[in-house]
């Protein structure tokens, strides 16, 4: 066997004597680079003052055994109860123990074979975190309204992060994406390490995604230790986990389940997308209430200046009947008389004209009314109550804020 960069390894048996320390050394340094999966049933199975488990695996067929140890972390994480004769598979390398010369396969990671014992497992580990509560709707929290930095842990690779993504909407969101493997068991180490990396970060929510697949492709998803440490995060969870009847323990203690990566990003834009329909249906309602009270208070002051118009007209009227009258029933005796009512009312025509409110709404003066009454003096109105000035083109509505009361004015 060659291994790339360095010397063929039959060029170096040839060529040296080694010790045993170097030789052994050597030998792991090639027994190393063959990671495998092995399957078979455990037997004598027993822990170490350290926690380490060492036990054997035994092959049906044959009884061929291989001795084997996984390290008390790694054991812990993987959430397989061992027992003797259970059925397992196990991922790791070979190894020589250079203290004893012994040969053993360091499991990095052990799973159940078979979807009957996985199905039974999922039930148990199921079972025991429901009677703890952990997936009572009691302890879930609420997916906060107008969500902005969103932490999201999946692979890089595949669709779930496009499609995520791609239905985000543009509402400023602030993403902090790690990625991580997703795929079965072995996943377990990378998903703790991206929810503990997302923990230090100060998120609004966290989104857990992947793709459907089978029960044994979920293994990280059913696993204890991943559960419990996303169920302890300071900021709520949503499990966009693709799944058909067995839903993984993950989205069952989640916060939010839903089963696509789509779905996860429609509930992040929905308070959004509320907010933005409530604010053109509000800036509608100012708009036609604005135009509304304009019209009214032109219609308003338009009958006010047509009954005071009237009021002059009849007052012309009369004034014509008047001279008519005295020019063909006494037009001599009454010449010199008729001439100073004459004068009196072009002075009073003047006068009229001169007060026409219309005329002096032209000269910037205003009418300032209260509902429908006219203000004529500061005992009409309070602070804080709305009043209209009417001018020469429209109202104005206003609200008052502070009323002096002139010195010596009689009321």
């Amino acid at each position: 066997m060659e291994a790339k960069g360095k010397p063929a390894i039959k060029e170096l048996l040839e060529n040296n004597t080694f010790s045993i320390s170097a030789y052994l050394k050597l030998l792991n340094s090639v027994l190393n680079s063959f990671e495998a999966r092995i399957v078979g049933e455990v037997s004598e199975m027993k822990f170490g003052p350290s926690g380490h488990l060492y036990f054997s695996l035994k092959d049906k067929k044959d009884q061929s055994v291989l001795s084997c140890v996984i390290w008390s972390y790694d054991y812990k994480i993987c959430g397989v109860q061992m027992r003797e004769g259970l059925e397992i598979i196990a991922k790791g390398i070979p190894d020589v123990y250079p203290p004893t010369g012994r040969l053993s396969f360091k499991a990095k990671t052990i799973q159940l074979v078979g979807e009957g014992e996985l199905k039974k497992e999922y039930e148990k580990l199921k079972k025991k975190l429901e009677d703890e509560g952990l997936f009572s709707l009691e302890r879930k929290r609420e997916i906060p309204s107008f969500v902005r930095n969103v932490g999201i842990i999946t692979s890089r690779n595949g669709a779930v992060i496009s499609d995520f993504l791609n239905n985000l909407g543009r509402f400023g969101f602030k993403i902090k994406f790690v990625d991580s493997r997703v795929e079965g068991i072995e996943a377990v180490k990378d998903l703790l390490a991206s929810v503990k990396t997302m923990e230090k970060l100060n998120l609004d929510v966290l989104v857990i995604m992947r793709g459907g697949g089978s029960l044994e492709s979920f293994l990280a998803f059913n696993n204890e230790a991943l559960i419990r440490e996303a169920a302890n995060l300071p900021f709520p969870v949503i499990a966009a986990l693709g799944h058909d009847k067995d839903v993984p323990l993950l989205a069952l203690s989640a916060d939010k389940m839903v089963s696509t990566p789509t779905a996860a990003a429609n509930l992040l834009n929905q308070s959004w997308l509320e907010a933005e329909m409530e604010l053109k249906r509000r800036t509608s309602d100012i708009f036609s209430s604005f135009s509304y009270a304009l019209n009214d208070s032109k219609n308003k002051a338009n009958k006010f200046f047509v009954k005071i118009e009237g009021r002059l007209q009849k007052l012309i009227d009369a004034y014509k009947m008047l001279e008519y009258k005295i020019r063909t029933v006494v037009p001599k005796m009454m010449e010199n008389a008729f001439g100073k009512v004459r004068e009196m009312l072009d002075n009073i025509e003047k006068t009229v004209s001169h007060n026409n409110p219309e005329r002096n709404l032209r000269l910037g003066y205003c009418i300032a009314v209260r509902g429908e009454k006219i203000i004529k003096s500061v005992k009409d109105i309070k602070p804080e109550e709305e009043v209209d000035l009417k001018v020469f083109d429209g109202i104005i509505s206003t609200q008052v804020k502070k009323i002096k009361k002139y010195e010596g004015k009689k009321s």
